[in-house]
């Protein structure tokens, strides 16, 4: 990492200055209204991302690696940056990665040429779902109530990010990915701090922690949407630990990763993320390797299942059981209105449409719940913005044809991974992670401009395509 940051504070030391002028004048233009906080985050976000683009026609792996590093930065100051123009968003993410995108466009067509002639089905298929998934998506917006701002959204939520997974698979190699991966875990990391911070601003206690939980962020819109980028990076730290050679630094800062980690897991009180994280740890251990601690575990994971489930489910408060926790039930409500939802809208609702039309179908989704089951719970006083399911959000948003085109690009992208399943251990339990999160608390691919945890996920299908090719050169 020192090699570096001395290697860019080399590249210009002109753009260098003019950049940290623009990024001043930026933050001072801003200054009313704003925090100190939210300030210092804006410039850093606006002179990583000049440097970035200006790196970019310099050294574009370098740029992409700093990008990655970055976003706990561009999404610290997203409310500066979030302009619908047209069909487009403009954003920290988008500005980047449409430079990116149009800079390499040549280079992505003739990528994807070439390894369609190897006749590949799986990559052959897995292009070809993506532009499928694509264009149900748009077509779902023309039912949105806000059509122009679904057209905008679908662009920062749903085409950047897969514009950004092409790039990494056309200029990336599989002796990048090491980098690609040590990038989002020190981007992983960066946000573990800022919410130390927060949770800490009043002194190191467990008072403290207590009191500042609920406005625990890690930088982002709330702590859910942290966990889940958080069990999604997770198992690269632990493959890298268990199964790669690694340098002493690198172990430090890989041992370093996984207290950090661990520790943000456990303050962030997400259920979800709880259960996935001790997923993640089984998943990863699954090998000859360590096939005798596997059976322990699974032989303490027996006795003590019950006991577990009641602690994480009531998040260690015995007091309120989980059908009489509000956000327990909000979500099973959930369920029963999306369901009504697709019903009625087949070819979706449109991007961001999802509160809107929650609204209107809330009162039939609760009744559809069983009558047994409504006398036992305590109804949910609040409207959800979003189904906190993402299998469900993209049935209801995209349609029910966006959501069996993703369900077949997953499959698609599983079946790659056991191919060659030494080198996509982290992939593949990051890729079920990911959908055990999703489904169980929820992830969106945006969440009021946080796309984070979408360019991730894309990241690490791009991954997978890279080792499929890698895979098929040598065969």
């Amino acid at each position: 990492m020192k090699y570096y940051l001395q290697k860019i504070l080399q590249y210009n030391k002109k753009v260098l200055i003019t950049s940290f002028l623009l990024s001043f004048v930026i933050t001072i233009l801003n200054m009313n209204g704003n925090s100190k906080k939210d300030l210092l985050m804006l410039f850093s976000a606006t002179f990583l991302l000049l440097n970035e683009i200006y790196i970019l026609f310099k050294s574009q792996k370098k740029s992409i690696l700093m990008f990655l590093i970055s976003l706990p930065f561009f999404v610290t100051a997203r409310k500066f940056v979030q302009i619908d123009f047209f069909i487009f968003k403009i954003s920290f993410e988008t500005i980047y990665i449409t430079i990116a995108f149009v800079y390499n466009i040549k280079t992505i067509y003739k990528d994807i040429k070439n390894k369609l002639k190897i006749s590949n089905r799986c990559s052959l298929n897995f292009y070809i779902l993506i532009f499928i998934f694509i264009l149900f998506v748009y077509n779902s917006n023309i039912y949105s109530v806000y059509f122009w701002k679904s057209m905008s959204d679908t662009y920062l939520g749903v085409v950047s990010p897969i514009m950004f997974m092409l790039i990494i698979i056309s200029l990336f190699e599989q002796s990048d990915i090491k980098k690609l991966v040590y990038a989002i875990i020190f981007s992983v990391n960066l946000s573990c701090l800022y919410g130390f911070v927060q949770i800490f601003k009043d002194g190191i206690s467990l008072h403290s922690i207590s009191k500042n939980r609920a406005l625990l962020t890690f930088g982002y819109h709330n702590v859910n949407i942290f966990a889940g980028i958080l069990v999604t990076v997770f198992p690269f730290v632990l493959e890298y630990i268990l199964y790669k050679k690694t340098s002493k630094n690198e172990k430090k800062f890989l041992y370093g990763s996984f207290i950090i980690q661990t520790l943000s897991l456990v303050i962030t009180y997400t259920r979800g993320a709880w259960i996935s994280a001790g997923i993640v740890v089984f998943l990863i251990l699954i090998s000859k390797k360590y096939k005798k601690l596997v059976i322990v575990m699974i032989i303490l994971g027996t006795i003590l299942i019950k006991p577990a489930m009641s602690f994480i489910l009531t998040r260690g408060n015995n007091v309120t059981g989980f059908l009489q926790n509000e956000s327990s039930v909000a979500r099973i409500q959930s369920i029963c209105t999306d369901v009504k939802i697709m019903q009625n809208y087949p070819f979706g609702i449109g991007m961001s449409s999802f509160p809107e039309y929650y609204k209107e179908f809330a009162t039939r989704g609760y009744m559809m719940m069983p009558e047994s089951l409504r006398w036992k719970v305590n109804a949910a006083h609040y409207m959800l913005e979003h189904a906190h399911n993402l299998i469900l959000q993209i049935g209801v948003e995209f349609g029910i044809v966006s959501l069996i085109v993703y369900i077949l690009i997953i499959l698609n992208r599983a079946k790659v991974v056991f191919k060659d399943y030494t080198n996509n251990r982290g992939i593949f339990v990051s890729l079920i992670t990911y959908l055990i999160f999703s489904t169980l608390t929820g992830n969106e691919f945006n969440h009021k401009g946080v796309i984070t945890g979408t360019i991730i996920i894309f990241l690490v299908l791009a991954m997978i395509e890279i080792n499929n090719c890698k895979r098929l050169s040598k065969d």
